[in-house]
């Protein structure tokens, strides 16, 4: 008897009826994301021209009756499917391009795992030699739980519907329409045509940018009532803003807001094959700071549009993946003015993670977040590292140097907007009030009158006014503020001035330079404590979009970098007894010094 009860048994490894609703949940991050997977599916057989119809109908809720939408298709002109194929197409992993390394495709599961998670129906027409001659098969989420259907249905022939012909734009000879239907607010993202379309468009033209720039895919996205569809098309939204987009503002809608700063192709080896791996930077013009004027360039219309678009874009054959912000600074809004793209092979997908719903790289994201130093064993080098990994089947160690090379880009593009954002904070007007310039300057003559140093009297040369020059351009200051500057030297109404700029290496904080009877106190940008303490606040940070915890924080860090300097001179002391004497007496004198410039008392009586 128990015999007979086992054998008769569904005995699946997983049956149906769970493994639908396991499906359903698979991980979409919204509604649009889902629709990308359709369009995909579109460039893969060819499609020219696709059209997304998303119908709303009236339902009566508890109280009142709102919009709702109701059906969602997606209608393609591509190469269309025989009956063979489009049973296949309705399989879980299945598909006809399963494993094919050779396009946008490959997993054999978009076109059923992406309806499902948001559609309770799924119906395919699919037609090679007219949509009157059109092939049809369905997937039903409530017939598979109920046990009910087991099998995708045999595609029967079936004439596109005329309901979906009316709304058409065009039918091709060859093509394909799906239709969802049974959609419930608990599984869409948005519940009305126009948000969905919206935000499914903005996702689209920066997903699909590549096909949608070269003019080879146009996509056209309608939405309403029977009777009012309204109707746009998909625009490109391309994250490096190297691509002129018609949606932004003047000038940005007839010129790219970013400028192309290098490529750098990096070289991966797998299995003894090599394969490139091409990263592209972009940066800020400096005309989004001019544009803005005395306003944050952050709060401008340009600005909101670049926060929406904050990390590395992630291509794989073309098409995006991911924007990943794993690789961005938190908190920090000048991530939002550097581009950086990443484009792999097909081939690469396992060493860099992509998942089924090519929604994620999970690999590379995970390597944002790690130091070649966190993987190390006690005394590994990073080639040892690189090779251990390797050995060992971790992909990490194939993408290691490529993590590297782009931390280290995006650093130096951080620096350059750093440089633009000074330009504006020391661009304008002088304001004496609190300028630290203007103070030391007062403290500097103060201290002559007692101390004069040598040549503090003497006319500036050309050579030390040129060499004034080029640094304040490197400091980021404008033409306008480095003419006054100048100016100011050359009557001796400025003896000291600030310069941030980037010296040989990291290890030095600070020199001195003497430019005639001009002293220049350059800070190093490349020096740990630079970003810690000078750069606390930057001109691009949007001040009231921090809390006063983010604020204090920044502050904090600032003080606790400055215990930390003085730490390191002490422990300089510590390490030299001989010249222990020496230092005490630097150390008094600098703390003398320090002490007239920060207190403003008489110096004459002091010693």
């Amino acid at each position: 008897m128990a015999t007979d009860t086992i054998t008769t048994e569904d005995a699946s490894f997983i049956p149906a009826d769970l493994a639908i609703q396991a499906m359903r949940d698979s991980g979409y991050k919204n509604t649009a994301y889902a629709l990308a997977e359709l369009i995909d599916n579109s460039v893969q057989a060819e499609a020219k021209s696709i059209e997304i119809i998303c119908i709303e109908e009236q339902v009566q809720l508890a109280d009142r009756k709102r919009k709702r939408l109701t059906k969602i298709a997606v209608l393609d002109d591509g190469l269309g499917m025989d009956a063979v194929v489009l049973r296949k197409a309705l399989q879980f992993g299945n598909g006809t391009r399963l494993n094919d390394r050779s396009g946008i495709g490959r997993f054999g599961m978009g076109l059923p795992n992406a309806s499902i998670s948001q559609a309770g129906r799924l119906d395919v027409w699919s037609w090679q030699n007219g949509p009157d001659n059109a092939l049809h098969s369905f997937l039903d989420v409530q017939e598979i739980r109920d046990r009910l259907r087991r099998d995708v249905p045999m595609p029967e022939p079936s004439a596109v519907p005329v309901e979906w012909r009316d709304r058409a734009l065009s039918l091709g000879h060859s093509g394909t329409l799906v239709v969802w239907t049974k959609l419930t607010p608990d599984r869409l993202t948005w519940k009305g045509a126009k948000a969905t379309l919206k935000n499914t468009g903005w996702l689209l033209g920066r997903i699909h940018r590549r096909f949608v720039g070269d003019g080879s895919l146009s996509i056209r996205l309608a939405g309403g009532e029977d009777g009012y569809l309204e109707s746009d098309a998909v625009t490109i939204n391309d994250p490096m803003y190297l691509i002129a987009a018609p949606t932004m503002p003047a000038p940005f809608n007839k010129e790219p807001m970013f400028k192309d700063v290098f490529s750098v192709p990096v070289t991966v080896e797998v299995n003894d094959k090599t394969y490139q791996v091409h990263t592209r930077y972009s940066v800020a013009k400096d005309i989004t700071l001019d544009l803005a004027g005395t306003v944050n360039r952050g709060d401008t219309a340009y600005g909101k549009d670049a926060a929406n678009n904050i990390g590395v874009s992630v291509m794989r054959e073309g098409r995006e993946l991911m924007l990943d912000r794993s690789w961005t600074i938190q908190y920090d809004p000048r991530d939002r003015w550097w581009g950086c793209e990443v484009e792999f092979p097909a081939a690469l997908d396992e060493i860099f993670g992509v998942t089924n719903n090519k929604q994620a790289a999970t690999v590379f994201n995970e390597l944002s977040g790690l130091d070649w130093k966190d993987l190390a064993e006690p005394g590994e080098t990073m080639p040892e590292v690189v090779a251990r990994l390797k050995d060992e089947g971790d992909p990490k160690g194939v993408l290691l140097y490529l993590s590297e090379t782009i931390k280290n880009n995006l650093s130096q593009l951080r620096s350059t907007i750093k440089i633009q954002a000074k330009g504006t904070r020391k661009g304008g007007k002088r304001h004496t009030d609190g300028d630290p310039t203007e103070e030391a300057n007062k403290r500097w003559k103060q201290r002559d009158e007692t101390n004069p140093i040598p040549d503090g009297d003497a006319k500036p040369s050309t050579d030390d006014l040129n060499e004034l020059s080029d640094d304040l351009t490197e400091d980021g200051r404008n033409a306008e503020a480095t003419s006054e500057i100048v100016a100011r030297v050359v009557s001796g109404d400025l003896k000291v001035v600030f310069i941030d700029k980037a010296l040989g290496g990291s290890s030095e904080l600070f020199t001195v330079v003497a430019r005639g009877p001009l002293t220049e106190v350059v800070f190093n940008r490349r020096h740990p404590a630079f970003d810690m303490i000078f750069d606390t606040v930057s001109a691009d940070d949007d001040l009231d979009t921090l809390s006063s915890t983010e604020l204090q924080d920044r502050l904090l860090k600032a003080g606790q970098a400055v215990q930390l300097l003085f730490a390191a001179w002490a422990r300089m002391e510590r390490e030299d007894p001989p010249n222990q004497a020496r230092y005490e007496r630097v150390r008094e004198s600098w703390g003398k010094l320090a002490r007239d410039f920060l207190d403003p008392v008489d110096i004459s009586g002091l010693d």
